[in-house]
């Protein structure tokens, strides 16, 4: 059985907010001004599939203590953005150099609730993060997906339990994937079997 296609619009990570217990996702990062007319350089995630458009409302997060933006957050809305070498925002009442100056560095995230419904037999990589692992050859525990990242030309799961493990997110070690309940079958590299 293959895995399904997944969705990587987001980072494999999510944000539990006690404000509202909504959780969030992060799509990127901003840590430079675009211009004199309140632009932002974005560094997304996963910029060719991306789902922030004109409209789309966001959450910033300040980075560090330089940033002006509250420590719990703030909404905005994109007026504009622009796709390319790099990637420019504008937002809804920001026109200024100087405040887009004081506001970075921020991460960039959307509430889970607003990503496009998942296409048959797609899911969205942070949908899965906390899945229980299982054994595929003898059913035991293994442990729990605890986030994705990429190493260039794969991506990599990491899986937590007694033992760790980081290996590509690849048919090959990970036969069964069951998104919707959370559910993974790992295949234990033999070398690491022992």
């Amino acid at each position: 059985m293959h895995p399904p296609i997944f969705k990587a619009l987001a980072k494999a990570r999510a944000f539990f907010l006690p404000m509202n217990e909504k959780k969030f996702v992060e799509l990127g990062v901003c840590k430079s001004p675009h211009g004199v007319k309140g632009g932002f350089t974005f560094y997304l995630h996963n910029p060719d599939d991306s789902i922030l458009e004109k409209g789309t409302e966001v959450l910033l997060f300040p980075l560090d203590k330089k940033s002006s933006l509250p420590k719990d957050g703030k909404n905005f809305k994109i007026s504009q953005i622009s796709f390319g070498n790099k990637v420019i925002v504008y937002f809804d009442g920001i026109a200024d150099r100087n405040i887009v100056e004081a506001m970075i560095p921020f991460s960039v995230q959307i509430s889970r609730e607003e990503f496009p419904e998942a296409e048959e037999g797609e899911f969205y990589l942070v949908d899965i993060i906390g899945a229980l692992v299982f054994n595929h050859k003898n059913g035991e525990k293994i442990g729990v997906i605890d986030s994705f990242y990429e190493n260039g030309p794969q991506l990599i799961a990491v899986v937590r339990g007694e033992e760790s493990y980081e290996l590509p997110f690849i048919d090959a070690f990970f036969p069964v994937i069951d998104s919707e309940n959370k559910r993974i079958e790992m295949n234990v590299p033999e070398y690491l079997d022992e």
